[in-house]
C-alpha cells in the first residue's frame, strides 16, 4: 500500500498572504509542520499539492529546499487537483493536511490511519463532527473515494457546480454523500470553540507564542501540552477571538 500525505497548500491569501513561509522560532512554517509530519507512521511518501506554479514558486521553492516533491494544479477546483496528483503518484491513500494548521498533532493522525488501514472505511475524517479545535483538521480517505468522487462531481457538473467553486475542499463531496462510508474520529470532549489555525495575522501571533513556549521543551509537543498551556494562560485566546466567531456560529 502506498500511504502518501497530501500537504494542500498554496502561496496567495487574502487575508494573510505567504502565511506558511513566515518564521517561528527561527523555522518556516513549513519546516515546522514538516518536522511534526516526520512523527507520523505508515507512510511512504509526502507531497505538496499547490496551485498554478507561476503563483506559487516561493512555496514550491521552500517545501522543495526541505526535500518535499510537488504537484501543481487547479488553483481552484481543489478536487481535480488531488485527483491528478493521485494519479501521478499512484497514490492508494491519502492522509490530507493544510498549510494552515502547523500545530498539528501526530499522535491523532497516528491513531486515525491505524483505524483507517484495520477498516474498510473509504474516508476518515475529525472535523466532521467537530470536536477538535479548529487547526488540527485532517482526514484520510481512499484513492478509489477519491477517483469516485471526482467522477461522481464531473458526471453531474451543473447539479454538483458548488465543489468546483473557490477553494471548496476536495473531500467535500465524500463527507456529504451518503455513497462513501465515513468514520468520524472524535475528542473526549467538544473543543472545537478553540482556534488554532492560521487564517489572519491575529491566528499567527497565537501560533507563535504557542510554540516559543513549547518548542524548546519538546519539540513534538502535542494536543495536550497546548491545552495545559492555554490552562494557565487564558489571555493568549484573547489575541484571535474576533475570528472565531466566523466559524462556529
Amino acid at each position: 500500500m502506498k500511504n502518501h500525505i497530501f500537504i494542500q497548500a498554496r502561496e496567495k491569501s487574502e487575508r494573510f498572504p505567504e502565511k506558511i513561509l513566515q518564521k517561528i522560532c527561527g523555522k518556516s512554517i513549513v519546516t515546522l509542520m514538516l518536522e511534526r509530519i516526520e512523527k507520523i507512521q505508515n507512510i511512504d511518501n509526502i507531497f505538496l499539492i499547490t496551485g498554478p506554479k507561476e503563483s506559487n514558486k516561493q512555496v514550491i521553492s521552500e517545501f522543495k529546499r526541505n526535500g518535499i516533491e510537488y504537484f501543481s494544479g487547479s488553483e481552484e477546483n481543489i478536487l481535480d487537483r488531488f485527483y491528478h496528483a493521485a494519479k501521478l503518484f499512484e497514490s492508494e491513500n491519502i492522509i490530507r493536511l493544510t498549510g494552515d494548521n502547523p500545530l498539528l498533532d501526530f499522535n491523532i493522525i497516528n491513531d486515525g490511519i491505524q483505524i483507517f488501514l484495520d477498516s474498510k472505511y473509504d474516508i476518515l475524517s475529525n472535523n466532521r463532527k467537530k470536536t477538535y479545535p479548529l487547526g488540527f483538521n485532517f482526514e484520510i480517505f481512499s484513492s478509489f473515494a477519491l477517483g469516485k468522487s471526482w467522477e461522481m462531481v464531473s458526471e453531474n457538473f451543473s447539479k454538483q457546480r458548488d465543489f468546483f467553486k473557490t477553494f471548496i475542499p476536495p473531500t467535500a463531496f465524500m463527507l456529504e454523500n451518503k455513497n462513501f462510508k465515513n468514520f468520524d474520529l472524535t475528542y473526549k470532549k467538544n473543543i472545537s470553540t478553540i482556534r488554532l489555525t492560521l487564517d489572519y495575522f491575529e491566528d499567527f501571533q497565537l501560533v507563535s507564542k504557542i510554540f516559543e513556549s513549547l518548542y524548546y521543551q519538546n519539540r513534538f509537543f502535542g494536543l495536550d501540552e497546548i491545552l495545559k498551556l492555554l490552562e494557565k494562560n487564558p489571555k493568549l485566546l484573547e489575541i484571535n477571538k474576533k475570528y472565531s466567531a466566523k466559524f462556529f456560529t
